[in-house]
């Protein structure tokens, strides 16, 4: 049996992307962990009077972009302000997500998308202070391995 080439995800970022071009990224600071429902695809109903076998049928519909959640420590520096920012002006911005994926390959998904949900706390006084950023895909994905 063949090792596994599985890697840890340590060393993952989360960059917000600028409108410059070429875009120009900055890592989002102490990100614990990044959850990327890449998408769903809708299925349509086609079901007629006449379907065989008295089945209902469907097909593929259009790509539901997912939800990236991300989660990490609160520090109030610049690039997790910015998040309040790109709200507060209904941004929709570009993005990357960098992994390790195989060997000394590296997972590059890009996209862009939109503040949904922030939430910041809780404020415990023997507990790291937390924070949840919920950002919505708009529009195509990219992904490469190199």
């Amino acid at each position: 049996m063949a090792a596994s080439k599985a890697k840890l995800g340590y060393g993952s970022k989360f960059y917000i992307g600028d409108a410059a071009s070429p875009t120009g990224y900055t890592v989002l600071s102490e990100i614990a962990t990044i959850n990327f429902a890449d998408y769903t695809v809708a299925e349509i109903d086609v079901t007629h009077l006449l379907s065989p076998n008295t089945s209902e049928e469907s097909i593929p519909g259009l790509l539901k972009p997912g939800t990236i959640e991300l989660t990490g420590n609160y520090t109030g520096d610049a690039s997790q302000q910015n998040i309040d920012v790109l709200a507060v002006a209904l941004t929709v911005f570009p993005w990357k997500i960098t992994a390790p994926a195989s060997g000394a390959t590296v997972l590059t998904i890009t996209g862009y998308g939109y503040i949904v949900k922030k939430e910041t706390g809780p404020f415990e006084p023997s507990k790291k202070s937390d924070f949840k950023v919920g950002v919505r895909v708009s529009g195509a994905i990219t992904y490469s391995v190199a």
